[in-house]
């Protein structure tokens, strides 16, 4: 009876080994590609060409917002967040990377979430933009780069490890401020997130 025990927990282990083994090394090669995954040396050197000199936001005929109860219905602060995304971005884009060729920074906005300061308080709801970017030439209108998938958020505080109150209280500072206040972070999160795109080395 001890040895066929004996016998069940070696080939118990030995499973759980070689799951672990496969695991470890599926991991590793993971890591592996994305060490070797780069950037487009042509769209560096396309991108290091341009100097943003005017920004356009546009929105996807069907456009989408996500938030509870809301799913599939164009969100109502849409006009707010086109407004605060045009500013923020003029504000930190106008003029990247500097290069020589004037262009024309245009994103088409595909979902757009904006929390209220409600709904981040009472059930820490966050706020979402994906968005396609592109780069074309102002004067031509020729398309020079293009990211489809740009996708930025700012996210309220979840109650889980610290209490309800304890998020209550994060979400309730976060949001205090102007009545834009939400929109004016998830702008600059999406601002950060193109600026990144547009100023890429490797």
């Amino acid at each position: 009876m001890m040895s066929m025990r004996l016998m069940s927990d070696i080939s118990n282990f030995s499973v759980r080994s070689m799951r672990c083994a496969s695991c470890g090394i599926a991991l590793l090669l993971v890591t592996m590609l994305a060490s070797c995954v780069t950037t487009d040396p042509r769209l560096i050197a396309a991108l290091q060409q341009t100097s943003v000199r005017e920004i356009r936001i546009e929105t996807a005929p069907d456009v989408k917002m996500t938030g509870l109860f809301t799913e599939g219905k164009p969100d109502p602060q849409l006009s707010l967040v086109v407004r605060t995304l045009k500013n923020a971005m003029e504000k930190e884009l106008i003029g990247l990377p500097g290069g020589p060729t004037h262009a024309r920074l245009v994103v088409t906005l595909h979902v757009v979430d904006l929390s209220t300061k409600a709904g981040r308080i009472l059930i820490h709801s966050d706020s979402d933009i994906a968005a396609t970017v592109r780069l074309e030439d102002a004067k031509t209108g020729r398309l020079i780069a293009e990211e489809p998938n740009v996708v930025a958020g700012n996210s309220g505080m979840r109650g889980e490890g610290l209490g309800i109150f304890v998020a209550m209280a994060v979400n309730a500072a976060e949001a205090a401020g102007p009545e834009d206040i939400l929109a004016q972070r998830l702008a600059n999160a999406f601002t950060h997130q193109v600026k990144q795109w547009l100023l890429v080395k490797k």
